[in-house]
C-alpha cells in the first residue's frame, strides 16, 4: 500500500474573500497579508514548479465566525471557475500575442529579403565615400536583424511564463482544499 504525496500550502485569512481580493493589511500586524490568498498559493506553485507531477493541499485557515457549513466544497467551486477564468484569458492572451508575433516575423522577413538584397547595392554605390556607404550597408543589415528580434523575443521569452501560469491554474483547479478554523 503505497501513500499518495502531497505538496501542503497554509494561507491564513481574515476572511473567505480574501482569497481573491487583496485585503487592506496592516503592515504594523503580525498576521498581515499584503496579497490575495490566490496569490500565495500561485507564489507557492512558482516555487515549486518541477513538482507538478504531486498533487497539492490547500489548507486555509479562517477565523471561527468565517467558517460556514460546506465552505471547503464552495471555496473548491470558487477557485475552479477563477481558474477557469483566467485559463480562458491566459490563452486568449496568448493567441493575440502569437498572432502580433507571427504578423512581426513576417513582416520581419520581407524587411530582412529586402535588406539583404538592397546592401550589396548600396556597397556599390560609388557616389558615396567607401565610409558611409559600408556605413549604411550595415547598418541596414543590422536594423534588419533587428526587426526579427520582436517575434523571436516572443517564442524564447514571452511564451513560456503563460504557459507556466496555466500550468499553476490547472493544478490549482485540481488542488484539495481543507478549510480549518484559525486558533
Amino acid at each position: 500500500m503505497t501513500r499518495e504525496k502531497y505538496s501542503e500550502i497554509t494561507i491564513h485569512l481574515d476572511n473567505v474573500h480574501d482569497l481573491f481580493t487583496t485585503p487592506a493589511g496592516d503592515p504594523f500586524s503580525a498576521k498581515a497579508n499584503f496579497v490575495s490568498g490566490i496569490e500565495l498559493i500561485k507564489s507557492e506553485l512558482k516555487s515549486r514548479s518541477w513538482g507538478f507531477e504531486e498533487r497539492t493541499r490547500a489548507t486555509i485557515f479562517l477565523p471561527r465566525e468565517s467558517i460556514e457549513p460546506n465552505l471547503a466544497e464552495k471555496t473548491k467551486i470558487a477557485l475552479q471557475r477563477y481558474c477557469q477564468f483566467k485559463v480562458r484569458q491566459n490563452k486568449l492572451a496568448i493567441a493575440t500575442l502569437r498572432r502580433e508575433a507571427l504578423m512581426a516575423l513576417l513582416v520581419g522577413v520581407l524587411f530582412l529579403v529586402g535588406g539583404l538584397y538592397l546592401s550589396p547595392f548600396l556597397e556599390r554605390v560609388t557616389a558615396l565615400p567607401p565610409f558611409l556607404s559600408a556605413f549604411i550597408s550595415n547598418g541596414f543589415d543590422i536594423a534588419f536583424w533587428v526587426i526579427l528580434w520582436r517575434p523571436v523575443d516572443f517564442f524564447l521569452f514571452e511564451l513560456w511564463p503563460s504557459l507556466r501560469e496555466e500550468r499553476i491554474y490547472k493544478n490549482i483547479m485540481k488542488m484539495e482544499i481543507i478549510v480549518s478554523e484559525e486558533y
